[in-house]
């Protein structure tokens, strides 16, 4: 990392440190940054943090909601260590009971206050329904055509998609009142598969 770049130090990446939603998203997009840039991975991915966790727990800074696709894979995106990012994948990026409840679980429980949805382009879920396909994949592209409705430019389809995931997150009485409460706060991003750019909406 160079100087003019360096605006973490690895201290500034201690897990246990609950960081404000902006410092938060300034991380991520600075790890999206090194990535992109294939700079060194300094993230702790050390035994000493393995037995660190293991001993006192999770504290991650961010929760991330994204596609199963296995191009996606946020702590690469963002460079993140272990402990650091509480991920939740769904084909698609949908949210169902399940994923909102996991996603509860680490705003309410784990005291993340960032909860950011990660959308991508090229999304064979996105495709399907666009195209009206169904088949096995039938809950989630029905999901993502209601949320996408008339939109036939796959990158609006994906942000249109994320942003229907946050606004199901928001129906969530108690992510509400931890984002009414300036506790959380609830973003998108689309992750672009060619470059591995990451757009924060």
């Amino acid at each position: 990392m160079t100087a003019q770049h360096a605006l973490y130090t690895a201290d500034d990446f201690d897990a246990d440190a609950h960081v404000s939603p902006a410092d938060a998203l300034a991380r991520l997009e600075e790890g999206n940054r090194i990535y992109v840039e294939a700079l060194d991975h300094e993230r702790d991915l050390s035994p000493e943090r393995i037995m660190n966790l293991f001993e006192h727990g999770q504290k991650p800074f961010a929760t991330i909601i994204t596609c199963a696709d296995s191009r996606i894979v946020p702590e690469h995106i963002f460079m993140t260590g272990l402990g650091e990012a509480f991920v939740i994948r769904i084909a698609g990026n949908v949210i169902g009971p399940i994923e909102a409840a996991s996603a509860v679980y680490a705003c309410e429980h784990l005291h993340t206050r960032l909860l950011l949805v990660l959308g991508h382009t090229h999304c064979g879920a996105i495709k399907a329904a666009l195209e009206g396909e169904r088949g096995p994949l039938a809950p989630i592209t029905e999901q993502i055509a209601t949320a996408i409705g008339d939109e036939s430019d796959p990158y609006q389809a994906s942000v249109l998609n994320a942003t229907a995931a946050i606004q199901r997150l928001r129906g969530e009485s108690e992510l509400r009142t931890l984002e009414h409460d300036g506790a959380l706060q609830i973003k998108g991003a689309i992750y672009h598969t060619h470059c591995g750019v990451v757009d924060f909406l």
